[in-house]
């Protein structure tokens, strides 16, 4: 009888846990779509945008739309990631390619790759930051329910 009691609890952790990851993947793709422009450079003088899907500060998921005559990127190494915070300013990483495997989001296909940040490079400090701040922002952020009107002075 004891094991079916114990088998019976639900571990809140765990339950809490799931709830936060899901709070702060919302909360990166927000930011992502809305206020980072991601691209990358895919030969000399020209960039393709790509969709930013998760973080960390060793790593990051990456989707491009499903092309079956063409590739994002025909390397697996060294591939300069920039993320654009202005029209005239961009923060850039290189990843490496470590996987990659097709998806269906909304209706369409896209191909989803894992890279791994390169941690020798000189901005892998502010990656570290921007990803340090995403996780706390995701904490603390609230959803804006529109309850408050802005008004003038």
């Amino acid at each position: 009888m004891k094991d079916t009691q114990d088998q019976a609890v639900v571990n809140l952790d765990q339950f809490r846990n799931r709830k936060q990851e899901e709070k702060k993947r919302k909360t990166e793709r927000l930011f992502f779509h809305h206020l980072v422009g991601i691209y990358s450079v895919v030969e000399a003088g020209k960039m393709v945008p790509i969709e930013l899907i998760d973080i960390s500060e060793g790593g990051l998921a990456v989707q491009t739309p499903y092309e079956s005559e063409k590739q994002w990127t025909k390397d697996t190494n060294n591939i300069p990631i920039r993320l654009y915070f202005s029209p005239d300013s961009f923060m850039e990483i290189t990843v490496d390619i470590k996987n990659s495997r097709p998806t269906i989001e909304g209706g369409s296909k896209y191909i989803r790759y894992g890279c791994e940040v390169q941690t020798d490079k000189k901005s892998y400090e502010a990656w570290k930051q921007f990803v340090s701040f995403l996780r706390v922002y995701s904490e603390v952020s609230e959803k804006d329910s529109g309850n408050i009107s802005v008004g003038s002075f």
